[in-house]
């Protein structure tokens, strides 16, 4: 069955444009279009779409409301919004609604290469619920001693792209947003920008605060409340993942992108555990008792109440907002590596040893947590015991 596309014109009619474009290029894909937003929902409840490209400025709503109406009514299909950078206050207010952003004057070669992304990683795609979870676009919340001094430093005069990257590299929610933003937000090729402070000097200090303040990614914490989830805890976890996955990566010689995309894997390997505490903490909480109950590793028993783990729905939600693919696969594989397709070291390598590592208290323990079958695909089971024994030691205490 074709894949469907839906697009919503604007005012100016750019989209009616870029549809021509798109149909006189090579698809596989049924092309819908609609001049305003009510004439999309409309259309929408007859005939479903799996894609949505959208104008943001229509003639008959606010983009950011049909988004929001899109958001409640077809959670599950991808969208993708047409923006003007000059109108940056409309902009940041749908990211929250948004998978992807698109640039005017956009072309559709790049539009898509944004939707072949999209599609591609919908193999990953868990079960209906969690689907609906992810296309509702999850809070991630930002402790509030992590997103307050980010704050204060973007406000401060001597803030420089480095010194506010430096508080951002700290918090995955954070890293994850201004990730999305950086690569979707660009002309030409999608960039796989992988380093939080470059994507701060590519956003500029003055977005990337308007998108920190206005982007629906921040809030309290009392929904984990006797869930057995710290997202403190989490996060201490996640920095020092990152910190030895990017130690992994250099011990074996991988070139400084590699080393990169380790380390940001390493920060979001675990954002889908956070996606899932924050949205549906009553199942949340389900997990978390049968894990004592039956001494199960976590993902197991989110597999059992939920029927997706929190890899496939971390990278499943990364990889619709734009981000590389190899940090994607990190993130959806690193407790099942060996189901990658490739037997050369990659982030996912990293990811997955650093995690193991830091759930072990020895080497036979570690041993047990990585997949063996995968290392040996790669030729690096033996390379164990000198990974663990010079591993550098924790910066900070790490729950496991």
């Amino acid at each position: 069955m074709k894949r469907k596309i839906l697009f919503v014109d604007g005012e100016n009619r750019v989209l009616k444009e870029l549809m021509a474009g798109l149909a006189e290029r090579p698809h596989a894909w049924d092309l819908l279009y609609a001049r305003n937003g009510r004439e999309a929902l409309s259309l929408l409840d007859r005939s479903p779409c799996d894609a949505i490209v959208t104008d943001l400025r229509l003639a008959d709503m606010s983009g950011d409301q049909l988004l929001g109406l899109m958001t409640k009514q077809f959670p599950q299909a991808h969208r993708i919004v047409l923006v003007d950078l000059a109108d940056l206050q409309s902009l940041l207010r749908c990211v929250g609604n948004v998978f992807q952003f698109l640039i005017q004057p956009c072309e559709a070669e790049r539009l898509q290469v944004v939707l072949n992304r999209a599609f591609a990683f919908d193999f990953w795609l868990p079960n209906p619920t969690a689907k609906k979870l992810i296309g509702s676009m999850p809070q991630l919340p930002s402790p509030a001693d992590y997103y307050a001094p980010t704050v204060k430093e973007l406000q401060s005069a001597s803030a420089s792209p480095e010194s506010v990257g430096a508080f951002i590299v700290r918090d995955p929610a954070m890293t994850a947003r201004v990730l999305q933003l950086a690569n979707s937000a660009a002309y030409g090729p999608p960039p796989d920008e992988a380093d939080p402070v470059h994507a701060v000097k590519e956003l500029g200090l003055v977005n990337t605060k308007a998108m920190l303040l206005l982007s629906h990614t921040y809030s309290n914490f009392s929904a984990f409340e006797g869930s057995g989830f710290s997202v403190k805890a989490l996060w201490r976890h996640s920095q020092e993942t990152s910190r030895l996955a990017a130690w992994i990566a250099q011990h074996e010689n991988a070139d400084q992108a590699v080393v990169q995309q380790a380390a940001t894997a390493g920060l979001l390997h675990d954002i889908g555990k956070l996606a899932l505490a924050a949205n549906l903490p009553e199942q949340f909480r389900q997990v978390s008792k049968l894990v004592d109950s039956q001494n199960l590793p976590w993902w197991q028993a989110e597999r059992q109440i939920f029927g997706a783990i929190h890899g496939e729905i971390g990278g499943w939600l990364l990889g619709i907002w734009g981000l590389p693919a190899p940090i994607v696969e990190a993130v959806a594989l690193h407790h099942h590596p060996v189901q990658f397709l490739s037997n050369a070291f990659s982030p996912l390598t990293a990811v997955h040893l650093a995690n193991a590592f830091l759930h072990a208290d020895t080497l036979d323990r570690a041993a047990a947590l990585v997949d063996l079958q995968y290392l040996q695909a790669l030729g690096l089971e033996k390379k164990l015991p000198e990974w663990w024994a010079q591993r550098p030691a924790p910066t900070q205490p790490v729950t496991n």
